[in-house]
């Protein structure tokens, strides 16, 4: 039997008291478990006494469509130095950093909160904070003191070149998101002031602002053909159908109002009305980038022509197979119309 038992031992280290009662107390093979905290409620994280000196930290996720299945060893304790062996604490998670948070969110941190740590997800990025307010990415071999608080070795030359291009990311965004903003809200002055007469809008506020709804109110006025002639385009496909000529264009649509500062390519089918000669435009889906996998549902097209399009258009795709997830809109699965009504 321990001197002390669990449940009445005070911790003086750690916050979590389980993980330092086993560390000063527990038996070699001994140990003791916890549940993930919230976002992370399917990981068990089991801690071992191997020997006087080192805890072993191991996961076994249960979730309730896999059952339950090993996980991996993620870390170790040796004299309250905490080293991180393993980054993949889940089936999609593969982030140190997300371990790591996962760790103090579970009290595997100083107890002291003048030593306690910080971490935060940036970008692409976890940030960890020391009490210090020395920055850095985590990393696998990471080791930190858990009495002082202290980062006991340097960040790898990966950890380093990762913090530093995601601190350049967040600038970057930080930037493009002001001028968003100020596209926004400046956009939004002008229709307000418009009160209606949209003549008085500038065509490229369409692109600026982010309601939906005054969006509409200016494609509405100026019209489509209108706005894609003011934009870069490429015709994809030229063809004739029962003597209706249509024609399939990539146009390269700028993204003025989200931050990202990043313009898309888009497909439009025209299609010419032979009695009038006017033109009218319809979105398409785009070419899926990846065939191997289809593309997500049937939002996406197999090829750049007319037909593939009109086949995506009509829904021929999925007829042709009876499979939503699997129809592809193809040249060659397209069907031509009996009847125009």
């Amino acid at each position: 039997m321990s001197q002390i038992n669990i449940d009445d031992y005070i911790a003086k280290y750690l916050s979590n008291k389980k993980v330092e009662w086993l560390i000063e107390h527990g038996k070699i093979r001994e140990n003791v478990y916890f549940r993930g905290a919230i976002g992370d409620r399917y990981t068990i994280y089991v801690a071992t006494k191997r020997n006087k000196n080192i805890v072993d930290f191991h996961t076994v996720h249960n979730s309730y469509d896999y059952g339950t299945t090993k996980g991996n060893y993620i870390a170790s304790i040796k004299n309250y130095i905490l080293r991180i062996h393993s980054a993949h604490t889940a089936y999609w998670h593969s982030s140190s950093g997300y371990l790591v948070k996962q760790l103090m969110r579970q009290g595997v941190e100083p107890r002291d909160p003048n030593k306690q740590w910080r971490i935060r997800f940036c970008r692409s990025e976890y940030f960890m904070k020391l009490w210090n307010q020395v920055e850095f990415t985590p990393w696998i071999g990471m080791k930190i003191d858990l009495k002082t608080g202290n980062l006991v070795n340097k960040p790898s030359k990966h950890s380093a070149n990762h913090y530093k291009a995601a601190k350049a990311r967040d600038k970057q965004l930080r930037k493009s998101n002001r001028l968003a903003n100020k596209n926004n809200n400046e956009a939004n002055t002008r229709y307000l002031a418009a009160d209606g007469n949209y003549a008085l809008l500038p065509i490229d506020d369409i692109f600026k602002l982010r309601n939906t709804d005054r969006r509409n109110d200016i494609m509405n006025f100026y019209g489509l053909e209108n706005i894609i002639a003011t934009l870069e385009t490429k015709v994809e496909d030229e063809d004739t159908i029962d003597g209706r000529f249509y024609r399939l264009i990539n146009v390269l649509i700028p993204d003025l109002a989200s931050g990202q500062e990043r313009n898309d390519w888009g497909l439009y089918l025209e299609m010419i009305n032979p009695s009038t000669g006017e033109s009218h435009f319809e979105g398409i889906a785009n070419v899926v980038n990846n065939p191997s996998n289809g593309g997500w549902r049937n939002e996406t097209i197999e090829e750049a022509t007319v037909k593939a399009a009109l086949s995506w258009r009509d829904g021929d795709g999925i007829m042709s197979t009876g499979d939503t997830w699997r129809g592809k809109s193809t040249s060659a699965n397209y069907v031509k119309p009996i009847i125009l009504t």
